[in-house]
């Protein structure tokens, strides 16, 4: 009877003690995690969300048109890249394509690419670009309430401006709608 209790009482002690032991471990990663996750949400401050975005596509269809007069522009674009939004556009002349990454706060030219012209046709205009926001609008109206702008793209293709825009929700459910620039009306949705 005494070494039953005995038996209990060690295995008790060592029960306890265990538990004390690998309670500390969750705790201490649970400290490592709440720090990785404040890392990451200073990361994330620092990068830019669709709320912070200043610049109108027209003001940096201007940007680009100032940089290149005589360029043809073909794409104008907000894209989410590495965390951030950033405004892509992109021309052409008789002889090289020319390519500005811009930030969308403050106009700063983050990346600057001049290539060979390869196949490129057509323009853009600002007329064009001035359609956007109306764009925006009808796809998020359609979307409904719970939906916001994920990347939009105006390109010219086939002949035509066609602007492209994702819109997502909070569950990550997205819808992509195409539309034609100078009719308005809805190409696709998908």
């Amino acid at each position: 009877m005494i070494k039953k209790r005995w038996t209990i009482f060690i295995a008790l002690v060592l029960a306890i003690t265990l538990s004390a032991c690998t309670g500390n471990s969750p705790n201490n990663n649970s400290n490592d995690q709440i720090s990785k996750r404040d890392n990451a949400n200073t990361d994330t401050t620092t990068n830019l969300v669709y709320e912070d975005i200043k610049l109108t596509p027209g003001e940096v269809f201007n940007i680009y048109v100032k940089k290149y007069p005589n360029v043809k522009v073909n794409k104008l674009a907000l894209d989410f890249d590495r965390g951030s939004y950033v405004y892509e556009i992109e021309g052409y002349d008789d002889s090289n394509k020319y390519k500005l990454k811009i930030e969308p706060v403050d106009g700063k030219i983050l990346k600057e690419e001049q290539n060979q012209r390869d196949d490129d046709t057509g323009e853009i205009t600002v007329e064009n670009v001035d359609k956007i926001l109306e764009l925006m609008d009808k796809a998020l109206k359609d979307a409904g309430n719970n939906y916001k702008v994920d990347e939009w793209e105006l390109k010219f293709e086939n002949g035509q401006s066609i602007f492209e825009i994702e819109v997502v929700d909070v569950n990550d459910h997205d819808i992509e709608y195409k539309y034609n620039v100078n009719t308005m009306e809805l190409i696709e949705k998908d």
